[in-house]
């Protein structure tokens, strides 16, 4: 998928259903009400996305495991990897994200305006993607490192807090974003809690260790079903993991376009 393609899925978008602001409050169940699946890609599209991601734009994965074989890349750079955790966050991140961009706008152009577009239509806001961070990029997981990957930590989405915007946030929720374009064959998704940093706070205030595995055993789970070419949206104010699947194939694989958004001055602003 080009750059410079038409894009009949933006047409789609013109015919959607009146969009109201994502309102990310509701009762718990099986499938999370907070979270909003917007379709935007076809079968076939989306398997035009892999092909990229796999093939011309293999080269730019960079390789993200901890363990002896790596089997867990991104492609693009990543806050919570390359600023949060970098050693040389300007260097790394700063200065690195538009370097790892380029190959991106220019194989994937049309796939950002679409997801731009998407977004701006659900929330009834301006929407724009970051010319100075990185670009929405894509979590790689392959075989096994799928399974390890469903045991880390649950998070909040917080590290947009500690970029250096220069330029004061409009103080409203973030959103964070996931799209899968392949996935297990047992399927994937997002566990999640009714948890927010507010209730760690309450905790705080009240003498209680914020144990956030501990916090999330005092609640119910939900499990939110990926599904190919649509775009799941919640707040990263969200208690979140990947979700766990049954079982995983060694010749499995697991990847996803991820992307934030902060609003500044009445715009959303989407990276990663």
């Amino acid at each position: 998928m080009s750059g410079s393609e038409p894009d009949a899925g933006l047409r789609r978008l013109r015919h959607a259903r009146e969009r109201r602001h994502i309102a990310f409050v509701g009762r718990t169940s099986e499938i999370s009400p907070l979270i909003k699946d917007i379709p935007l890609f076809d079968a076939k599209e989306t398997k035009a996305l892999y092909r990229a991601v796999t093939g011309p734009l293999r080269k730019h994965w960079i390789p993200r495991g901890t363990t002896g074989v790596t089997e867990f890349y991104s492609l693009g750079t990543a806050a919570y990897l390359d600023y949060c955790c970098s050693e040389n966050p300007i260097e790394d991140y700063v200065k690195g994200s538009p370097r790892a961009n380029k190959p991106l706008k220019k194989a994937l152009g049309a796939m950002y305006e679409r997801v731009r577009a998407g977004i701006e239509a659900e929330i009834g806001e301006p929407v724009t993607l970051t010319d100075r961070f990185a670009l929405p990029g894509f979590h790689i997981f392959l075989g096994q490192a799928i399974y390890r990957a469903s045991g880390a930590p649950v998070h909040f989405d917080q590290q947009y807090q500690y970029l250096p915007w220069g330029r004061k946030l409009d103080g409203v929720p973030p959103i964070s974003f996931t799209m899968p374009i392949v996935l297990p064959k047992a399927g994937g998704g997002l566990d999640s809690w009714n948890v927010t940093p507010n209730d760690v706070t309450r905790m705080v205030q009240l003498g209680m260790e914020p144990d956030l595995d501990k916090v999330k055993e005092t609640k119910f789970k939900s499990f939110h079903p990926y599904k190919l070419g649509t775009l799941a949206l919640h707040s990263g104010l969200l208690l979140h993991r990947l979700g766990r699947v049954p079982k995983i194939r060694d010749d499995d694989e697991r990847i996803t376009l991820q992307g934030h958004g902060v609003r500044i001055n009445g715009i959303w602003i989407l990276h990663w």
